[in-house]
């Protein structure tokens, strides 16, 4: 085995030393671009993944963290609700027009009420409401 003079073994140091400062330096200059405000992460992450000097198990994890900014996700759309609100009449309105149906109903002979009550069919003709059906109303709704 030969013995390295000590002349070799410092020019060997000295040259992996600037080999080391050369790589630093390049880190730097990489580390300031990947920093710099116009790089945001996705495109970092194209320019690792489009990088042929960076290890293909790199390249990969950087493709798969971008792939997700690249394609759209296919999520689930609900379908547009088509609601229809219904006008909300109070309860003292209601109680207030049965109250003033009945006493109508009150107020009219004896003939005409016992006609409403033998059948519905004749509160129409003995009130004088053309559409009504009995069912309280005197709009033609039916419900």
């Amino acid at each position: 085995m030969v013995e390295e003079t000590p002349e070799a073994k410092l020019k060997r140091h000295e040259d992996a030393l600037v080999a080391c400062m050369a790589e630093i330096t390049r880190l730097r200059a990489e580390n300031a671009r990947l920093r710099s405000s116009e790089a945001d992460v996705h495109s970092t992450l194209r320019m690792i993944y489009g990088d042929d000097s960076q290890p293909a198990n790199v390249r990969v994890r950087a493709a798969t963290a971008a792939l997700a900014h690249e394609t759209p996700s296919l999520k689930p759309v609900e379908a547009p609700l088509e609601l229809v609100a219904e006008v909300v009449e109070p309860l003292s309105v209601i109680v207030e027009r049965q109250r003033a149906r009945c006493r109508m109903i009150q107020s009219l002979p004896l003939q005409q009420r016992e006609a409403l009550v033998r059948g519905v069919g004749h509160e129409s003709v003995a009130i004088g409401h053309a559409n009504s059906d009995g069912n309280g109303r005197d709009d033609d709704t039916g419900s």
